[in-house]
């Protein structure tokens, strides 16, 4: 169901219009918080970067 779609009981929109939509805040900071722990935690860069250093010429190896 679209956010858009929620019917709420008068007394929300009331509560919306004097303390803000803390519902949308919520959900926009966990959406934030969501993309920045993905962010942290995508090694794909340190994958590729040590794939590269495996294709290089190693003096050891």
């Amino acid at each position: 169901m679209n956010p858009s779609q929620i019917s709420h009981p008068p007394i929300y929109e009331r509560l919306v219009r004097e303390r803000g939509d803390v519902l949308a805040e919520t959900r926009t900071v966990a959406e934030q918080t969501q993309h920045e722990a993905r962010q942290a935690l995508d090694w794909s860069g340190v994958r590729r970067a040590h794939m590269r250093d495996e294709d290089s010429y190693s003096a050891f190896g």
